[in-house]
């Protein structure tokens, strides 16, 4: 059996169409998840941004908390240092008075004695050591007077009456009068002062 050469001859190139199923609602199905993605995004920087806001905001009310405590611990730091500061005054200036009430009787009352003129040049001698540590004994209890009033508030009541207080305990021993009561006055004044000043720091911690 022979098979004859066959010659074919196409003159136009036959149109192939292809179906990709696409239609209308594929269409629709892609520009819904399109806008479901983009409104994702932009609300999700919106709570993003709005988290960064309020984190913010709690960092700084957090950096004021802090602030407002360091200051408050500050300060009642530089109140207690007062109020050891008035304290330790108070308390020298009462030793000092207490010095001063002890020699005053001798330098009212010189008590020169001796018979030879050696004997009396050596009891002025002492006499007038005495007088030194007398006279710079009172100096230095005037000098806390002024240390004590530095510490206080001259508009409050309390320190009207320190002041006073001590002016009459510094007549008294250099009168070489009883001390005690004047003593008691200071003491009770000044532990007041110090109760009140005390209460404030308790309220700052």
């Amino acid at each position: 059996m022979t098979i004859d050469n066959v010659m074919l001859t196409v003159n136009r190139v036959p149109e192939i169409l292809v179906n990709t199923g696409t239609d209308s609602v594929a269409l629709g199905g892609i520009l819904l998840t399109a806008i479901v993605v983009v409104s994702g995004t932009i609300i999700t920087g919106f709570q993003f941004s709005r988290t960064i806001k309020s984190q913010e905001r709690l960092a700084s009310q957090n950096a004021e908390q802090i602030r407002d405590q360091s200051r408050s611990q500050n300060l009642a730091k530089n109140r207690q240092e007062w109020i050891n500061s008035l304290r330790s005054e108070v308390a020298k200036f009462l030793s000092v008075v207490h010095e001063i009430y002890n020699l005053s009787g001798d330098i009212k009352d010189p008590k020169i004695r001796g018979v030879t003129e050696p004997e009396i040049l050596k009891s002025w001698e002492k006499h007038h050591a005495k007088s030194d540590k007398f006279y710079s004994f009172l100096a230095t209890a005037r000098f806390h007077v002024s240390n004590i009033q530095m510490h206080l508030n001259p508009a409050e009541p309390e320190t009207k009456s320190l002041e006073d207080a001590m002016t009459r305990l510094i007549e008294a021993a250099y009168a070489n009068k009883p001390i005690y009561d004047g003593s008691v006055e200071v003491i009770d004044v000044s532990r007041r002062i110090l109760k009140s000043e005390w209460e404030r720091v308790k309220e700052m911690i």
